[in-house]
């Protein structure tokens, strides 16, 4: 699998694992395994842990907004974490460190996914 799930009692920590596959505008099975791994919940909190990520490509990108929206959409919340600067470089160039919410650690995420209000 390319990414790792946990669930505590109040959040989902996803971990990505192979970072190329979040890059890789060729395959849908990404996006779309990482979109289902929270469907089923109901105001989904999402820690998404970007630690392994060195590299995020117009697809990646578009992976992360496209969750973003569909937690939004349910009332759901998402924070990211760990992201390595030249992320970070990157979405604050394209302007999305306005868009989604970010923690240093998973500890951090998890505060601020309870302490931030719904969709």
């Amino acid at each position: 699998m390319t990414f790792s799930l946990r669930e505590l009692p109040d959040a989902v920590v996803i971990r990505i694992d192979e970072p190329p596959a979040l890059n890789d505008f060729r395959s849908n099975a990404f996006r779309d395994s990482l979109y289902q791994s929270v469907e089923g919940q109901e105001a989904p909190r999402v820690a998404l842990d970007l630690s392994q990520v060195d590299f995020l490509s117009s697809s990646g990108v578009a992976i992360l907004v496209g969750m973003k929206r569909r937690l939004d959409s349910r009332s759901g919340k998402l924070v990211l974490f760990e992201v390595q600067p030249i992320v970070l470089d990157l979405l604050r160039i394209t302007k999305l460190t306005h868009y989604f919410t970010f923690a240093d650690d998973e500890a951090g995420a998890l505060e601020r996914l309870r302490a931030l209000p719904a969709g």
